[in-house]
C-alpha cells in the first residue's frame, strides 16, 4: 500500500493499520473516510518534508488539509487528508473522499446567495406582455408574470385582455395603464448557474436540463418594480451557497458534486444514479449477525425511510395545500370516483349554489378521484345578491363555487407515527389563488422587511417627489461606503426566508385571464366542464408519480451485519444480493495495514422490502 500526500510518497509507521469506511450517502450524507492514520515524524525525513515543522497553534486553531491518494492493488481513492493531532514524534490524520470531503470543506459556508451578483431586471428585455411571459424571449432567464402583492392587494405586471375578434373571442394583451414597469421571476436553473459563476465555478447541469419538467421550474420570489430593487439576489433567502445546494438537493431529489480543486459543480438525479449501478452478489460470507433494532438503539438514518414534507407556510392557501390531518380525519365521508371526469360529471350542479340547506349532499363531503390520486372539497368564491328582503327574512344570494383540490402538497409519509423523523423541503409551492373574475387565478406573494441596518434596502414604494427631495438634499456615497456607514447587520437580511417555486413553460390558455405559474397538477375549468393535467407536478404524495417515489423501501428495524471476502470494496450504494435476498447497504469497513487491504470486509445491511 502507498499513500501520497501532496504528491509525495509518505512513510508509514511500522505495524500501522487503519480502517477505511465506505458509506452509503443516503444514510449518513457521507462517502468514504478513514479512521486515524498515523505517520511518524521524528527521524523520518520523508514525512517532515511533507508536513514540515507545523506551528502547533495553527494546527489547533484551524484546519490543515493536504491532497492525498491511497493506492493498493485494486483500491484507489483520491481526496483530502486533514491533521487531527500532532506532536514532535508523529502526526495523526484522517482521510476524506467524495461527499465526506465536500462536507468538510467550508469554502461556501460564509458566502450568502442574496449578497451575490446574480443578474437583475436590467439583464432582461422588456416588451409586450406576450413576450415577457414567454420563457424563450429572454433565453430562459426570467419572465414577468402577473402577481398580487398580498399586503397591498395590487396586481403587479398587470395586463388587460383586448378582444380583437368578438366572434372567436381572440385578442391580445396590453399593459394596464397603471403598470409602470415589470418585476421579474428568474428560472431556478438560471439562478443556479449564476450562483456558480458568481463564486467562480463551472456548472454542469445537463442532466437537469434534459428533463423538461425541471427545466421550467420558476423562482417566484420577486419584489415590486417601484421599490427600485431589481437584483434577483435581493429576493432570495439569506442562505449560504453551501445551504443553497444542500436544500436544492432535497427539492430536486438529486446530488451536486462540488469539486473545489477543479472548481466545478455537477448535478445528477439520485434515482438515475442508483438505477445505473450494477447489483452486487456476495457469495463468500464468513460470518453474519442480525439484530432487531429497538427504540433504545441508534436510529436508522436512511433518508428514504423518513417523511418528506414541505416547510410550512403562512399564506392563506397552505391550509388547502397541506392538510394530511384533515384527509385522515374525514375518511369516513369520502365519496370515491374512478376518474376525474366522473367526479366532475357527478358534481357539476354544485358550481352555483342558492344558499339552501345541503346537509348530506356532496357539498359537505370529501371527494376523491383515483386516476389523479387527489382529494377535493367544494368552497365558495363569491356571492351575488339575488333578492333583498325586508324585515327578519335574510337576503337571497347566489354563490359561485370552486372545486378545490386539497392536500396536493401533503408529505410523502413513510412513517405516520407522531415522533417520525422528517426531512423538510424549503423550496415550497407558491400561492396561486383566485382574484376578481376578470383576471382569474394569479400568483400571490408576501414578503417581510429587510435588515434595518442595511442602507441599501428599501421598505416599500417611494413617492417620486420624495425621492427627488432626498437626492437634492443628500451627498451621494458609493455603495461600499453606504454599507460601512450602516454598520454590521444584526439580523438576517432577507425579504423571503424560503424560495417559492412554480412551473411555467409559457403555454397560455385562451380564456383571456391572467397567466400564472402552475403549482397544482390538476386545474379545474371555471365552469367545471373539464380539467387540465399539468404534466409536471410538485407533489410528494401522488402514488402514480415516479419522481418522488421511495427508491428502495427497507425495514429500518432489522439490521444485519455480514463479514465477507472480497478483493475490492463494493459500491455501498448498489443493491446487494445475499443468500437469495435483497439488501441495502449502510456502510462497508475495510482494514488496511502497511501490506495493503485485508480481504475480510464487514458490511451493515438492511433488507429491501419493495
Amino acid at each position: 500500500m502507498q499513500i501520497y500526500v501532496d504528491n509525495k510518497l509518505a512513510a508509514l509507521k511500522k505495524g500501522t493499520s487503519f480502517e477505511y469506511v465506505s458509506e452509503n450517502r443516503l444514510f449518513s450524507g457521507s462517502d468514504g473516510y478513514t479512521l486515524t492514520i498515523t505517520f511518524p515524524l521524528r527521524g523520518c525525513p520523508e514525512n517532515i518534508a511533507i508536513f514540515g515543522h507545523i506551528n502547533r497553534a495553527d494546527v489547533a486553531a484551524q484546519k490543515v488539509i493536504f491532497d492525498c491518494e491511497i493506492r493498493d492493488k485494486g483500491f484507489y481513492k483520491f481526496g483530502s487528508i486533514t491533521i487531527t493531532e500532532i506532536s514532535e514524534t508523529e502526526v495523526k490524520t484522517q482521510f476524506l473522499e467524495g461527499r465526506s470531503e465536500q462536507n468538510f470543506d467550508d469554502t461556501f459556508d460564509k458566502i450568502f446567495i442574496n449578497d451575490l451578483e446574480l443578474g437583475s431586471r436590467a439583464d432582461v428585455t422588456d416588451s409586450t406582455p406576450s413576450n415577457v411571459w414567454n420563457p424563450t424571449f429572454n433565453g430562459y432567464k426570467a419572465v414577468a408574470l402577473p402577481w398580487v402583492n398580498d399586503y397591498s392587494g395590487n396586481i403587479q405586471n398587470l395586463a388587460d385582455y383586448i378582444v380583437d375578434d368578438a366572434v372567436q373571442k381572440r385578442g391580445h394583451y396590453q399593459w394596464n395603464a397603471e403598470c409602470y414597469g415589470r418585476s421579474w421571476q428568474p428560472y431556478l436553473l438560471y439562478i443556479t448557474r449564476r450562483i456558480c459563476e458568481a463564486v467562480g465555478y463551472a456548472g454542469n447541469f445537463s442532466k437537469w436540463e434534459e428533463k423538461e419538467e425541471y427545466k421550467y421550474l420558476l423562482i417566484c420570489n420577486t419584489l415590486p418594480y417601484a421599490w427600485e430593487t431589481g437584483s434577483f439576489a435581493r429576493a432570495l433567502p439569506h442562505w449560504s451557497v453551501a445551504e443553497y445546494f444542500e436544500k436544492l438537493e432535497i427539492f430536486l431529489g438529486g446530488e451536486f458534486r462540488i469539486d473545489h480543486r477543479a472548481r466545478t459543480i455537477d448535478f445528477a438525479f439520485t434515482a438515475d444514479t442508483l438505477a445505473s449501478l450494477t447489483p452486487v452478489a456476495l457469495s463468500d460470507i464468513v460470518d453474519e449477525h442480525s439484530v432487531e433494532v429497538t427504540v433504545e438503539d441508534e436510529k436508522c438514518e436512511y433518508q428514504e425511510a423518513k417523511n418528506l414534507v414541505y416547510k410550512e407556510c403562512e399564506h392563506d392557501m397552505w391550509k388547502y395545500y397541506s392538510c394530511d390531518w384533515f384527509v385522515k380525519a374525514w375518511q369516513h365521508s369520502v365519496v370515491r370516483y374512478s376518474s376525474m371526469s366522473e367526479l366532475l360529471a357527478a358534481n357539476r350542479n354544485f358550481r352555483t349554489w342558492n344558499g339552501s340547506n345541503q346537509r348530506g349532499s356532496n357539498m359537505n363531503k370529501l371527494l376523491y378521484a383515483e386516476d389523479v390520486d387527489a382529494y377535493f372539497i367544494i368552497r365558495s368564491l363569491s356571492k351575488t345578491l339575488v333578492r333583498k328582503n325586508d324585515g327578519w327574512m335574510p337576503n337571497v344570494y347566489s354563490y359561485k363555487m370552486e372545486l378545490r383540490p386539497i392536500n396536493l402538497f401533503g408529505g410523502r409519509i413513510v412513517n405516520d407515527s407522531d415522533d417520525a423523523d422528517e426531512i423538510e423541503i424549503e423550496f415550497v409551492p407558491a400561492r396561486v389563488d383566485e382574484t376578481e373574475e376578470k383576471y382569474g387565478r394569479c400568483l400571490f406573494l408576501s414578503f417581510s422587511g429587510y435588515d434595518e441596518n442595511d442602507s441599501t434596502g428599501t421598505s416599500g414604494f417611494r413617492d417620486p417627489a420624495e425621492r427627488k427631495k432626498e437626492i437634492d438634499a443628500t451627498l451621494y456615497q458609493p455603495m461600499p461606503l453606504q454599507s460601512l456607514a450602516a454598520g454590521e447587520r444584526t439580523k438576517k437580511a432577507e425579504y423571503y426566508d424560503r424560495i417559492y417555486v412554480g412551473w411555467w413553460d409559457g403555454a397560455m390558455s385562451s380564456d383571456g385571464k391572467l397567466p400564472h405559474p402552475y403549482v397544482e397538477d390538476v386545474e379545474i375549468a371555471e365552469d367545471w366542464s373539464n380539467y387540465r393535467n399539468v404534466h409536471f407536478s410538485l407533489r410528494l404524495n401522488n402514488r402514480w408519480l415516479s419522481h418522488r417515489r421511495v427508491i428502495h423501501t427497507i425495514n429500518p428495524k432489522k439490521k444485519a451485519t455480514f463479514k465477507f471476502l472480497s478483493d475490492t470494496i463494493p459500491n455501498p450504494r448498489a443493491v446487494f444480493y445475499i443468500k437469495g435476498k435483497k439488501y441495502l447497504c449502510e456502510k462497508i469497513t475495510a482494514t488496511f495495514s502497511e501490506n495493503g487491504m485485508s480481504q475480510l470486509l464487514k458490511g451493515v445491511f438492511y433488507p429491501i422490502e419493495d
